[in-house]
């Protein structure tokens, strides 16, 4: 599973980890009901066929809660809202007591105004991260366990992700380019882990006279270009 989520809010004022509540008032008349992406992504599942609660939230711990962070008891509670809105019903119970949540057109609509409508920025929420960036208040020995924690979560999630890749690159193209992306976060992620500048993060550690990889070095002064020689004919 990765460890680095990434929460699209489509409004930037808002806490990324609280979606909106769904507006219940809204006339049909007019037109589609706006929706959260969470909310989005449930009536996405069920635009294809009818899926049980547990369905949903196993398709979307294999699939899309990768890179959007969601709950087993926020999918139940944003199912119940989509259900008082009308944007998908409860079908019969069925075998070992399940019942389907089927989209209605009104859902269809929504989900289908949702999808058009543009993404807000990616914010990105890392504990490993943002402990990492006071690593001059921490011991190397600390920043190492943590490393060591996290190295192999990235490690089984690139694994995942290249496995997974040949399975679904021609049935779902779009999905496989979203796993091209996981692909390369992860090893950008066990690239950066291997560059850690051990023993050089904090100011004092660094050597003053000695130049870093990242520092801008000032440009060489280019010389004039020499002056064309007159037409002498």
């Amino acid at each position: 599973m990765v460890t680095m989520s990434t929460v699209d809010s489509q409004d930037p004022t808002q806490d990324p980890t609280q979606e909106p509540t769904q507006d219940r008032t809204q006339d049909p008349t007019e037109g589609p009901l706006p929706i959260n992406p969470t909310s989005a992504s449930l009536l996405g599942f069920l635009y294809w066929r009818p899926m049980s609660g547990g369905e949903i939230v196993s398709a979307v711990e294999a699939s899309v809660g990768h890179f959007w962070n969601v709950t087993r008891s926020q999918i139940y509670r944003e199912l119940q809202a989509l259900a008082v809105n009308g944007l998908v019903e409860l079908g019969e119970v069925g075998p070992r007591r399940r019942a389907p949540y089927g989209i209605t057109d009104r859902g269809r609509e929504a989900f289908l105004a949702w999808l058009e409508i543009d993404p807000g920025p990616d914010v990105i929420r890392s504990p490993f991260l943002l402990k990492f960036f006071f690593g001059a208040l921490l011991s190397e020995e600390t920043l190492r366990r943590f490393v060591g924690k996290v190295r192999p979560r990235h490690e089984e999630a690139l694994d995942y992700y290249r496995n997974l890749l040949p399975v679904i690159v021609r049935s779902d193209p779009a999905p496989a380019h979203v796993v091209r992306f996981a692909i390369t976060f992860e090893e950008g992620m066990l690239n950066w882990l291997d560059a850690i500048p051990w023993g050089k993060l904090a100011a004092e550690d660094l050597d003053p006279e000695e130049p870093l990889p990242d520092e801008r070095q000032p440009e060489p002064e280019s010389e004039p270009e020499p002056l064309p020689e007159p037409d002498r004919t």
